[in-house]
């Protein structure tokens, strides 16, 4: 007996001894845990508040407090150091980025989680919900103002054009890349919010709004779907061309042609729960969530099919 003690303390001292020695490996739980403020565009927030509920429950340690805000309010208050990651249509500009190193030593990292677009709405007695991207140019400039001048049967009159939000990023996006070199026209008027342009493009016959296509496969305060109240309105590149609706396998493959990317900015300077975020946004699982949306993923993964001859 004696010698199986002895041969049985040779084998374990060294194994004891080892895992003495081992350092504790510690896990770094910045990217999981923490507190912080996460600013995100109003016209796809809905969409960005499903990727914060999932996370957060995942990560019983994070807590993410997530407002709806224009884009203009969203610039500021990274510019101002007040917010470390926000949700933007478009990358920051040179002179953004050179006010954050200047005055906060922060550089911002840019990531693609997204492909959104502005979505055009009507009146469910609307008849004529198919119009020409140069219908809906002449519209927005103001070269036409009656709803007869596109459709010559039209009784609707006047056109009356309605914005989420005179700062928004969809009026950015009519100036931009839709009126630009021409000026939107000074006769459209402007809302609180996306929902209200549903609100009020529901109770206006001749009226048309725009907003964020998420919100086109989203429900109003009262959880009634919104394409029960309006109807999307299907866009022609081209007199002659297929009209396509504001749909995100239309987003993805541009047929849709008032489409936008989407990015999350983060001013973070350590690999903290803004980066961590991030990363669940821009990867397979963030990514997924988007899929089940009216928002199209910046990441679209290809599933392989093998088809059989015979059975």
């Amino acid at each position: 007996m004696k010698l199986i003690y002895r041969i049985l303390l040779v084998v374990l001292l060294p194994l004891v001894m080892l895992s003495a020695c081992t350092p504790r490996v510690e896990v770094d739980h910045r990217m999981s845990e923490g507190n912080i403020d996460f600013l995100c565009d109003e016209s796809f927030a809905n969409v960005l508040e499903q990727h914060v509920y999932v996370f957060t429950r995942s990560n019983p340690g994070a807590y993410i407090d997530v407002e709806r805000a224009t884009e203009r309010q969203l610039v500021q208050a990274l510019l101002d150091d007040s917010v470390q990651l926000v949700t933007l249509t478009r990358k920051l500009t040179r002179a953004e980025r050179a006010k954050l190193v200047d005055e906060h030593l922060r550089n911002c990292n840019e990531t693609l989680i997204a492909v959104d677009a502005v979505a055009f709405v009507v009146n469910k007695n609307n008849p004529d919900s198919i119009l020409t991207v140069d219908d809906i140019r002449r519209i927005l400039t103001g070269e036409v103002t009656q709803w007869n001048e596109i459709f010559p049967q039209s009784k609707l009159g006047k056109i009356q054009v309605i914005f989420d939000n005179r700062n928004s990023s969809t009026v950015r996006y009519a100036v931009d890349s839709i009126c630009a070199p021409q000026p939107l026209y000074n006769g459209v008027s402007a809302v609180e919010n996306s929902l209200q342009v549903v609100d009020e493009v529901s109770q206006r016959r001749n009226a048309i709004g725009v907003l964020g296509a998420s919100w086109i496969a989203s429900v109003d305060s009262t959880k009634t779907p919104v394409r029960a109240r309006v109807s999307p309105v299907r866009v022609k590149k081209t007199p002659e061309a297929k009209p396509f609706g504001p749909f995100q396998a239309f987003i993805a493959t541009a047929d849709y042609p008032f489409f936008r990317t989407i990015y999350m900015i983060n001013t973070e300077s350590n690999n903290g729960l803004c980066t961590g975020f991030t990363i669940f946004v821009a990867g397979q699982r963030g990514q997924k969530i988007f899929e089940k949306t009216n928002i199209s993923p910046a990441r679209i993964e290809e599933r392989a099919i093998n088809l059989k001859d015979e059975f």
